[in-house]
């Protein structure tokens, strides 16, 4: 099964609304790639269009579906070193769940690959679905 959408709608730093639903065949559990088109190639010599270089932003998971829309959250997870704040030398591993935000948020680690996800942006079903 084949499942496109775009993102209708940012709802907080985890959570998003993807265009598609019951509908469409999303059921609860789905998974998700919001994608990033970064550029669109052309052939130099004869000017066609060979496709477009897309990147994945962040995935998702559906929690919450309707007829004509769906909930979707991130769910990837990514560790952190951090200083020790006992006054112990070393540092301690954290572990994060990925967000929607942009660098400019202040908590989000340089570890965090996410760029920032907009309204539009295009949904795809993973793979393997569940």
């Amino acid at each position: 099964m084949n499942i496109e959408g775009k993102v209708a709608a940012i709802v907080n730093r985890r959570e998003l609304v993807i265009n598609r639903g019951a509908n469409a065949g999303v059921q609860e559990g789905m998974k998700f790639r919001v994608m990033d088109r970064l550029l669109e190639i052309t052939d130099p010599e004869s000017n066609e269009t060979l496709g477009t270089l897309e990147r994945e932003k962040v995935r998702v998971k559906v929690s919450e579906v309707h007829p004509k829309f769906s909930l979707a959250m991130t769910y990837e997870t990514y560790e952190v070193s951090e200083p020790n704040l006992t006054g112990i030398f070393g540092s301690h591993r954290l572990t994060r769940v990925r967000t929607l935000q942009t660098t400019s948020d202040p908590v989000q680690s340089p570890d965090d690959r996410v760029a920032s996800v907009r309204a539009g942006d295009l949904a795809v079903l993973v793979e393997d679905g569940l």
